[in-house]
């Protein structure tokens, strides 16, 4: 397979980090399997994420939709603006809300109307690489691809259609009233593609069908890909009556967490939100749970740890809110963490939960929580719901979606019995495994025609 190139075309820009985190998850995946592989850098880039080795190239700037009109002139601009350090750009983003909203809204109309220099530089580094097969991160960002591949005249490379995320776009599309527009170009999208589209879980299929009018039988699920951590022991100890407890004081995780969070306590347990801070995730409600379980007489703490794609505002009025609720001793911010930093809370936690009031496509957190043997609390909807069950093993529980009192009951649940939480935890593992990177990686090889290295034969 020396002739196969697979080229990512890579979109990012805050608010989508799960789903690049995906891809490059994958990218490395093929890389570390003999492929040869290319990145084209779209909006953003996070070039950290990928192996060393891996080509990577800038087909665009975020700066390039400043206007209504995409503008080269202000690509190079963007360009230039690099030198700034990565941290310096997220903060900006994080500031300036409305400028990425800008950004996002022009990007919808270049995709509505179509981007024609951007369709052509991106044939050109087709081209040049020799890519053969090119993923996407996202659906929307396919009709810049299939200009590309009608702009070649020729059939030497295709792409694939991979939804995860869609219709956080649809609500730029909607504001500039071309939503319509929107959903006919991502359907037209994949009939200029070999193969079904890809969905992350079944539960999006649903959505994708009911929302954007696309036919069920053109989409197949395939989940995303987690990193496995070694066997790593969760700090929970079990006592011969059979209650369990999470031994903090002598885990060196608590030792590395305190650094951050000083005033963490290693006898009371952890309840963790890990993800964005943007007002779909759900977070006050969470909140809220937390004050009804205290008042039930539990104890507890929680973290809250993310960064934001939409501002701080959101953020703030949580925090206005845990004051209110006089929790500001027990509730925990932070922004963005180590890996290192992020394993560590993910082993320390009693429960992470995951409020989120947006119909998940998926869940990586939660699989994620899981495979450092953390149970999980998610909602009855969306396809965060198919990653914690399976063969009638379950590693965490699901309460009514939007409804705090469901959450703070099922949360109380966590934290007051202990044989649900063992039996719980016990699965986490297994259920983990399920969503590792080589499965994914298999998968999609499998549904593209390739083999699962490229030193083996394609079986066609």
């Amino acid at each position: 397979m020396a002739d196969t190139v697979i080229g990512f075309l890579a979109f990012t820009s805050g608010a989508y980090e799960g789903a690049i985190i995906r891809d490059m998850r994958l990218a490395n995946a093929l890389h570390r399997r003999g492929f040869k592989v290319v990145v084209y850098w779209m909006m953003e880039s996070n070039r950290s994420l990928v192996d060393p080795e891996i080509a990577q190239r800038t087909l665009c700037s975020g700066m390039r939709y400043h206007f209504q009109k995409p503008s080269g002139v202000m690509d190079a601009l963007g360009r230039l603006s690099r030198i700034w350090p990565t941290q310096r750009r997220r903060r900006f983003m994080q500031e300036h809300p409305d400028y990425i909203n800008r950004l996002m809204s022009n990007c919808c109309r270049a995709i509505c109307d179509g981007d024609e220099g951007l369709s052509q530089r991106l044939l050109k580094y087709i081209k040049a690489d020799g890519v053969t097969h090119l993923l996407p991160t996202f659906a929307m960002i396919c009709p810049f691809a299939q200009r590309a591949a009608e702009l070649s005249g020729s059939s030497t490379w295709k792409y694939l259609v991979t939804f995860q995320g869609e219709e956080i776009f649809a609500n730029f599309a909607q504001r500039i009233g071309r939503l319509d527009e929107y959903h006919a170009r991502l359907r037209h999208t994949i009939t200029g593609s070999p193969w079904p589209a890809v969905a992350v879980s079944r539960d999006y299929i649903m959505r994708l069908s009911d929302e954007m009018g696309i036919d069920a039988s053109q989409l197949r699920a395939i989940y995303p890909g987690i990193e496995l951590p070694e066997a790593a022991p969760h700090a929970t100890t079990l006592y011969g009556d059979g209650s369990a407890n999470l031994d903090l004081a002598r885990s060196p995780d608590f030792a590395l967490v305190k650094k951050i969070f000083p005033t963490l306590r290693p006898d009371v347990p952890i309840v963790t939100y890990l993800g964005r801070h943007d007002a779909e995730k759900g977070i006050d409600l969470l909140i809220y749970a937390a004050r009804m379980v205290r008042e039930r007489g539990h104890l507890l703490q929680l973290v809250c740890v993310g960064g934001s794609s939409f501002g701080d505002n959101y953020r703030g009025l949580c925090k206005q809110i845990a004051e209110h609720l006089r929790m500001n001793d027990i509730v925990f911010w932070k922004r963005r963490i180590s890996d290192e930093m992020r394993a560590a809370i993910y082993r320390l936690s009693r429960v992470v939960a995951y409020p989120s009031i947006h119909r998940e496509p998926f869940g990586m957190v939660a699989a994620e929580a899981m495979s450092h043997g953390t149970p999980v609390l998610v909602p009855d909807h969306g396809g965060i719901q198919e990653i914690i069950e399976a063969n009638g093993q379950r590693g965490g529980l699901t309460f009514k979606s939007w409804d705090s009192g469901d959450l703070a009951d099922q949360l109380n649940r966590m934290l007051a019995d202990d044989a649900l939480y063992l039996q719980l935890s016990a699965n986490t593992r297994g259920l983990a495994a399920n969503f590792s990177v080589d499965r994914m990686a298999d998968r999609v090889l499998e549904h593209i025609g390739l083999p699962s290295t490229a030193t083996a034969k394609s079986v066609v």
